[in-house]
């Protein structure tokens, strides 16, 4: 499955873009040039996220999150959670949702977070 998300260069350099993919918000950010993408839910309760610096802050109960890992940095969550990472792509100036039920490893994307 693919779904493209956005255009690549529609993502603030230092800033934060939303896409939706299959009635989902999804928060997108350049870490080190690459885009990464992440469901726009905490771990805590389900609530919605914002960016503040390095970190996505809960808006219902404050619980925080590294932007860069995804990890569980603080507030009301299992000290082991983690948010959805998404596994995109850049194809063709765009970043692209790329689901592949048939890989048999994660994304490099991915396999950098573990």
């Amino acid at each position: 499955m693919r779904q493209p998300l956005i255009a690549l260069d529609e993502i603030p350099e230092r800033g934060l873009a939303i896409a939706e993919l299959l009635g989902r918000e999804v928060l997108i950010m350049l870490v080190d040039g690459k885009p990464r993408a992440y469901v726009n839910t905490c771990m805590h309760n389900g609530g919605p996220l914002a960016r503040s610096g390095d970190r996505f802050v809960c808006q219902w109960h404050g619980a925080q999150y590294d932007t860069k890992t995804g990890r569980a940095l603080e507030g009301p969550v299992h000290q082991d959670a983690r948010l959805i990472l998404l596994p995109v792509r850049v194809e063709d100036g765009i970043v692209t949702y790329h689901y592949d039920d048939h890989a048999a490893v994660a994304p490099a994307s991915m396999a950098e977070q573990a």
